[in-house]
C-alpha cells in the first residue's frame, strides 16, 4: 500500500514538474483554414477568418485570410485561452512578424496591439511599433516592461521580424491573450497600406496558483516524513 501511495505521490509531483515547463507555439503549429484549434495546452481562436499562415525572410507565422492573407488587420483577432480547469500563465517571449514600417508594400510604422486578460487584476494592452528609421538599424518601441530584439530586417523582402523577451514582466496569472493590429502613422512613401502583421512564436509557462503549490509542498513534506520514519525504522 505504501508503494503504491508513493507511487501516486512522485506521479502527481512529477506532473506538477512537467506541467510547470515552458511551452513553445510556432506558427508553424496551426492549421490553414480552421478558426479553432488547441494547440500548445491553450485553446486558440480567429476572427473573422480562419487561421492562414504566411512565410517571408524565412519566418512562418500565422495570421488570419482576411483583408491581407496569413496576417493579422484592424479589427481582426487571434486569441489563446486556457482550457477549462488550465493553468494560468507567465509569457517568457513572443515573436511577431512581417511587422514593417515602410515605404515597403506601402505600409505604415505598423502597429500590433496585444491584451492580456489575468486571472486577478485589471486587463492590460500593450502595443509595439516599428518606428521609421531613414538610417541606422530597424527600431521599434514596446509600451510593456520587455526587450525588444530584431531578428528579421524590415526590409524587401526580408521578414520584419521582432521578438520581445518577458513582455509583461512579472506578470504570472495570464488567462488570455490576443493580437489585433491598430492604426499606424505614415514614416515614408505612399502609406496607403494599414498596420498588419503575423504570430512567429509564443513561449510561455503554466503557473501553479497558491493553493496547487501548497498541495506540492504537503506532498513533498509527506514524502520526506515517511523516508525518515523508515530510516529510523531500520
Amino acid at each position: 500500500m505504501r508503494r503504491i501511495l508513493r507511487s501516486f505521490s512522485l506521479t502527481f509531483l512529477f506532473g506538477a514538474i512537467v506541467q510547470a515547463s515552458v511551452i513553445t507555439i510556432d506558427g508553424t503549429s496551426f492549421t490553414d483554414g480552421l478558426n479553432s484549434q488547441v494547440i500548445g495546452g491553450l485553446q486558440w481562436t480567429s476572427t473573422p477568418g480562419n487561421f492562414q499562415k504566411k512565410t517571408q525572410g524565412g519566418y512562418t507565422g500565422v495570421g488570419i485570410s482576411g483583408l491581407t492573407a496569413g496576417e493579422i488587420d484592424i479589427n481582426e483577432f487571434l486569441t489563446a485561452t486556457i482550457l477549462s480547469g488550465g493553468l494560468p500563465f507567465y509569457v517568457h517571449s513572443l515573436t511577431l512578424g512581417l511587422l514593417f514600417d515602410g515605404p515597403e508594400y506601402g505600409d505604415v510604422q505598423e502597429t500590433a496591439r496585444v491584451t492580456i486578460t489575468r486571472l486577478s487584476g485589471p486587463t492590460l494592452v500593450f502595443t509595439l511599433i516599428n518606428t521609421y528609421e531613414s538610417s541606422g538599424p530597424d527600431a521599434a518601441v514596446w509600451s510593456g516592461p520587455g526587450t525588444v530584439t530584431n531578428l528579421s530586417p524590415s526590409v524587401h523582402p526580408q521578414g520584419a521580424v521582432w521578438r520581445i523577451d518577458h513582455p509583461f514582466g512579472a506578470i504570472d496569472d495570464i488567462i488570455s491573450i490576443q493580437f489585433t493590429a491598430l492604426s499606424g502613422s505614415c514614416g515614408a512613401g505612399p502609406c496607403n497600406n494599414q498596420s498588419d502583421f503575423n504570430l512567429v512564436q509564443l513561449q510561455y509557462q503554466p503557473v501553479p496558483e497558491p493553493a496547487t503549490v501548497g498541495l506540492l509542498a504537503t506532498g513533498l513534506g509527506a514524502l520526506a516524513l515517511a523516508r525518515r520514519r523508515r530510516t529510523s525504522r531500520n
